[in-house]
């Protein structure tokens, strides 16, 4: 009797080791500070200030790969401080997973197109989706958004602080 209690508390111990199949990791999405705003100049007067202010996002589950996929869609505050240089406003960041062991996507770029009609209009847009497959059962996969930026841009970036 004694047996079989201590087998019966083996397997359940076992059981409840392993991980329950269906629960699934959701990401950490960050906003990487040093990289969350540019400033895009027509000359030597500055254009537009585009900057990462949140994000929206889900994860969603696929049975038939069996995988989880984060799926994430950057929002941004867009002002326009000139009147020179048009109306147009591309906008090229980044989510970056290359931090991670499995690092799976590294870091590709995201792209839009936007318009802000008048100087000194302040607009919201929320970027194009991007979809990241995330590694089965690693907790604390993270995600980083980030602007893409040249060495002037990230050097004008440094030299204007945060306060931005």
């Amino acid at each position: 009797m004694l047996k079989k209690s201590l087998l019966s508390a083996l397997l359940l111990v076992a059981a409840c080791s392993q991980q329950d199949p269906g629960y699934r990791y959701c990401p950490n999405v960050t906003i990487n500070p040093e990289f969350s705003h540019i400033t895009r100049f027509f000359g030597e007067e500055p254009q537009f200030r585009a900057e990462i202010v949140g994000y929206e996002g889900y994860c969603r589950y696929n049975a038939k790969t069996e995988q989880t996929n984060a799926v994430i869609a950057p929002v941004f505050e867009i002002a326009r401080l000139s009147d020179i240089g048009g109306k147009n406003v591309e906008i090229t960041y980044y989510a970056n997973t290359s931090s991670n062991p499995d690092k799976l996507m590294g870091r590709q770029p995201h792209s839009f197109r936007t318009t802000v009609e008048t100087k000194g209009e302040k607009i919201l847009v929320t970027g194009d989706e991007i979809t990241v497959r995330i590694p089965n059962n690693q907790p604390g996969y993270n995600i980083v958004l980030e602007m893409a930026l040249s060495r002037q841009q990230h050097l004008y970036n440094k030299k204007q602080g945060l306060a931005f």
